[in-house]
């Protein structure tokens, strides 16, 4: 009986022993044959059209920014400013309407000062592979360069090369944090993993969905332009459902500008009560234009006379000097 213990023993180590050596051999292949695509900083990165930025969970689970997110972001405007990729393609999970790594992504750049028009999002980012296959498949990307962490970068690029992609590593260093044992240990099986998922077993994405364009490239037509010069123009650009909200106020405030400042006076009250005023904005063309304004001005505190004094102290009543 204890010889049988001793024997299934040895065999377990074995095995693990075996599987250690593969999972070793296999980062080896990894990182042997994508080392030297990737670049030391963001300031030696290489040119694309397009820039693939990894989503990744804005916080962590005690609390506070995740680091390596925040370090995605500067890596992905630093190319913007750099004017090294034409677009962002902001690739994360939305699984849920109550998280969304792409929406996430594309408002903190926002703040950092990227156009709208230079960024792409992709909703069905799930994981590395669903990543680069949608931008591969769906997005119709044959080069770009990726922007992630360091340890990161062999297995994205390796999955790349199995899918045609042809893509260089932007590194997006994490100072205030370095990856520890777990984080490491975890990318190493994932990237043994990997090659079993693209050689193996013929791992699909989980979600492909119909073709999308990306947008003309926007550096081509301004490459001659600095990037502060982009920056010095560059106004908030809304989301959509901002865009219909601000609208709205901003349509809002014109109108009170409008009466504020007796532009059109005559055709604001005309839509709200149906009085039948002349209309100041062609009173210079008459002969009497003094006479004619105090004719508008009688009529509007007429039918106003809740606002006479504000009306007054817009359109105050000239002497006629003739």
């Amino acid at each position: 009986m204890q010889r049988v213990i001793m024997r299934a023993g040895w065999t377990i180590v074995g095995l693990l022993a075996a599987g250690a050596m593969t999972v070793v051999g296999l980062n080896l292949w990894v990182v042997m044959a994508t080392h030297d695509r990737i670049a030391t900083s963001p300031l030696t990165c290489q040119s694309r059209e397009v820039g693939i930025v990894f989503g990744t969970s804005h916080g962590l689970v005690g609390g506070g920014s995740n680091p390596h997110y925040q370090a995605r972001l500067d890596t992905a405007a630093q190319l913007y400013r750099l004017r090294r990729v034409s677009n962002l393609l902001l690739s994360g999970d939305n699984r849920t309407r109550y998280y969304n790594e792409p929406m996430t992504m594309w408002r903190d750049l926002r703040a950092r000062n990227v156009p709208q028009e230079f960024m792409t999002l992709d909703y069905a980012g799930f994981s590395t592979f669903d990543t680069l296959v949608r931008a591969h498949k769906v997005f119709g990307v044959d080069e770009a360069v990726l922007v992630t962490q360091p340890w990161h970068l062999p297995r994205a690029l390796f999955i790349a090369d199995a899918l045609g992609l042809e893509a260089v590593g932007c590194p997006a260093i994490s100072e205030r944090q370095p990856p520890g044992l777990k984080l490491m240990l975890r990318e190493w099986l994932a990237r043994a993993a990997t090659v079993g998922d693209l050689y193996l077993w013929g791992r699909k994405p989980r979600f492909l969905g119909p073709q999308e364009s990306l947008p003309t490239p926007v550096l081509s037509s301004h490459s001659s332009s600095h990037p502060s010069s982009s920056h010095s123009s560059d106004k908030h650009v809304m989301s959509p459902r901002e865009d219909s909200v601000t609208a709205g106020a901003g349509q809002q405030a014109a109108a009170s500008r409008d009466v504020a400042d007796g532009v059109d006076v005559a055709d604001a009250v005309d839509v709200a009560d149906g009085v039948d005023v002349v209309d100041t904005a062609n009173a210079a063309d008459t002969p009497d234009p003094h006479a004619l304004a105090r004719q508008a001005q009688a009529s509007l505190l007429a039918s106003l006379p809740g606002v006479k004094q504000a009306l007054l102290q817009w359109l105050p009543v000239r002497p006629d000097t003739n």
